[in-house]
This record gives structure tokens, sequence and C-alpha cells, in this order.
């Protein structure tokens, strides 16, 4: 049975000996955005992907029933996005003994943030403070990087690594066996629980078509009985929720790919146009109560960037 403790924002998803919690962090003060998976273990609590700066004392708070950020003992990131990572550096400041996980390109940009925070003001301009709040380092005495097949033990639970490019380079996901459970990150694409509409979220800069292929595959070689989205939530269909994907990315990409043949004016008016269409389709495909998630966090126009750079970087 799920265990709601709703005055904190968490949900209860296995209840396994050593639970698993999901944390809504309530990015832009809305739910069902951004989820956190709080690992509960012998050793304090295990945090895989905790969100940005901006709703980190929204995840303080939902911690509380569990002792608070003062019991965290891991951090496990499936990738250095802003929205999926960009507290840590916060988060850690003053938790000296919290090891962060993550690959080792997103370890080199955790300790210097520098380059990281410099290409997602060009996406986001003005408006980086109010999305993502202060992006900090991480000291590099408290960052591990990962590699492939990595067996990451803490307090009687395990946690297996995969690498998963195709989202993103230095994309991770994380198989906890005994649960039959992976946190997929981004890998997966965004999906809100209880709604079927799968969003492939392709924002640049480094987006790979054919290594994300294989990632899918990899994933349904792997047969994990459920999925972990950080947009948003549990999906237990797993092997019809890959195959969807797979075809929502590949109309996606085809898509884009025809925008940079046709007449258009700009790029700026190819992804409008993308994105009207995406959003139309996505309101007629949804019911109203899953509409709103998908209209703040599925933003298509952003993935038009990004698929347009790959098309661009490999039909020359």
């Amino acid at each position: 049975m799920t265990e709601k403790r709703q005055s904190f924002g968490l949900v209860k998803f296995l209840n396994l000996e050593l639970p698993t919690w999901q944390a809504d962090v309530r990015f832009r003060g809305r739910s069902r955005l951004i989820a956190c998976a709080v690992l509960e273990t012998d050793a304090g609590l295990i945090l895989v992907d905790p969100g940005p700066t901006s709703t980190l004392k929204t995840l303080e708070r939902a911690l509380i029933p569990l002792g608070g950020l003062r019991a965290v003992n891991d951090v496990v990131l499936t990738h250095i996005h802003l929205d999926h990572a960009g507290c840590v550096g916060q988060l850690v400041a003053n938790l000296p003994e919290v090891m962060v996980h993550a690959h080792p390109i997103g370890a080199r940009h955790l300790i210097n943030p520098e380059r990281l925070i410099r290409s997602a003001t060009r996406i986001y301009e003005e408006r980086m403070g109010q999305l993502w709040g202060a992006i900090l380092p991480v000291p590099a005495s408290q960052v591990c990087a990962v590699a492939d097949g990595t067996h990451l033990q803490v307090g009687g639970r395990t946690l297996r690594a995969c690498y998963t490019p195709g989202h993103a380079s230095h994309h991770i996901v994380w198989f906890d066996d005994a649960a039959g459970v992976v946190f997929a990150g981004d890998a997966a694409g965004m999906r809100i629980e209880g709604a079927d509409h799968i969003i492939p979220v392709a924002p640049p800069p480094d987006i790979d078509l054919i290594a994300w292929e294989e990632t899918l595959s990899k994933l349904e070689a792997e047969s994990p009985k459920r999925l972990f989205l950080t947009h948003f939530g549990l999906i237990k269909d797993v092997e019809a929720h890959l195959h969807r994907m797979r075809e929502r990315l590949c109309a996606w990409s085809d898509a884009v790919r025809q925008s940079l043949d046709d007449d258009y004016e700009s790029d700026a008016a190819r992804a409008a146009d993308f994105h009207e269409s995406e959003m139309t389709y996505m309101n007629a495909s949804v019911d109203i109560a899953y509409q709103e998630p998908y209209g703040y966090m599925g933003q298509p126009r952003e993935s038009w960037y990004g698929l347009a750079r790959y098309w661009r970087k490999n039909l020359t």
C-alpha cells in the first residue's frame, strides 16, 4: 500500500524492508514537475536527483520525517542538468560527509560549474536565478566519478550504475536490482504518473540519437519491473513505455529534421511552430488534470534546438 506524508510532500512507493520515497520538490511552486527519489538505508538516506537550488527548502522540509538533510549520506545523480542536480553544491556546503556520485564528465562540472552556468545562461538568460537559484561548486573531496557498471553499496542497499547517453553524454541510470526499479532520469523521457503521454525531452547541447536508441535497447534488455522518472514518478508498464518512448523520439527527430528543410524565416519560427504543434497534440491526448505539468516541464521548443543541433552536426 502506498503511504503518503502529504504535509511533507513524501510518497512511499516501495514499501520494502528499506523503503523508497518520492519527494515532490514543487518546482516553480507546482506539483508533479520534479521528483527526487529518497532511498532509506541503514547508514542514512540516498537522494537520487535532488533538483535545483530554487527548490532545496521544499526538499529539506520533505525530508523532516526521515531525519532531515542531516540524514543524507549519499547523493546519486543521473546527470548534472540543473533541474536534476543544481542544488548539489548548496546541499553539501554544510554536510562535509556527504558523497556525490556522477559520471566522470558530470563530476568535472560539479567541481567547476562555470561552463555549465554559461551554457545554461545562453538558454535561460535572465530567468536563471528565478528558475534554478544559486549554483555552487562541489568540493572535489565530496565528488565520486562513477565507472560504468559500478555497484554502490550503502547501508544494506546496492545501486548499479549504467551509462546511458543520448539525452546527455554523461547520463547514467541507476538500477536497484533487489527492488526491481531503475532510476532513469531523462533517459526514458518525461511522463506524469497516471498519464500515458510521453515527451522525449531533448535540450541542447549534446543530444545523440544513435546513442539514445542504444540506451533504450539496453533498458529493454534489462527488463526492470519499474521505472522511476524524475519527471514524474513511478512507471509500471515498462515494456510499453519504452516502446512508446522510442516512437515519440523518432517522431520528434523526424519533425525537426524536416523543419530544417522547410522555408522558415528563422530558427525561432521553426521552434515556435514545432512547440505549438506538440502542445496542441499534448492537450488533445492528455486529461486536463495532467496538462499543467506537461505544459510547464515538457517545453518542446527547447527540444527543437537540441534536436536541430544534432541534425546540423550529423548531416554536414
